[in-house]
């Protein structure tokens, strides 16, 4: 019994420290999180956004280099992949340009555009669209990274909707993560660094 009770204590002291260790990681960069994450995001996904950028409170103005994280309902997310009909000799002609787009509101009447930074070869994109919805498949809660471009307000039947645009950067759920860039959902401080001395020399 009274082994019993001391592990109780021990496992009680357990998740205290795990709780108190998250709460730090939050409020350190608290900038880089505007919802709830719901047990998504860890410290690296957060903290990757502040190195090398001194930090900003998300102000509702365009955000340029920064990124921030948000995180929606599955159902309340919608993904639409767009080709656009045509080529360009930048691919060579071989294949039409395309882009995706998500959709995405947590609550009601306002909602979050996000759009890629570039557009690419359709072939490119079917592969992400088909990633994205299988990392989003049966989870309840997705998160999107993006940089902040702008908001745009509509009345339609007397009801008023915002509209809010960001870049698309990352998406993550429980499954796992993927971005536009090679690799760089798991990039570590000690590769930024490096990164940023290849830069200089």
């Amino acid at each position: 019994m009274k082994d019993r009770i001391i592990f109780l204590i021990l496992l009680v002291l357990a998740f205290s420290r795990t709780w108190a260790i998250s709460a730090n990681i939050n409020k350190e960069y608290r900038y880089t999180l505007l919802t709830e994450d719901y047990d998504i995001l860890t410290d690296n996904d957060l903290a990757a956004y502040t190195w090398g950028m001194p930090p900003r409170p998300f102000d509702g103005e365009e955000s340029g280099g920064y990124n921030y994280w948000q995180c929606f309902p599955r159902e309340h997310i919608s993904m639409t992949l767009e080709d656009f009909g045509y080529s360009s000799e930048d691919i060579e002609w071989k294949d039409t340009l395309s882009d995706i787009t998500l959709l995405a509101s947590n609550k009601p009447g306002v909602f979050h555009e996000y759009t890629m930074r570039h557009i690419h070869p359709t072939s490119f994109y079917e592969k992400k669209f088909h990633l994205w919805r299988k990392l989003m498949k049966r989870e309840k809660y997705v998160c999107l990274a993006g940089s902040y471009g702008s908001i745009e307000k509509r009345t339609q039947d007397g009801n008023t909707q915002e509209i809010h645009y960001w870049t698309f950067d990352k998406i993550k759920t429980k499954k796992g993560c993927d971005s536009n860039f090679m690799g760089d959902c798991h990039r570590t401080y000690q590769q930024f660094l490096q990164e940023k001395k290849r830069y200089k020399s």
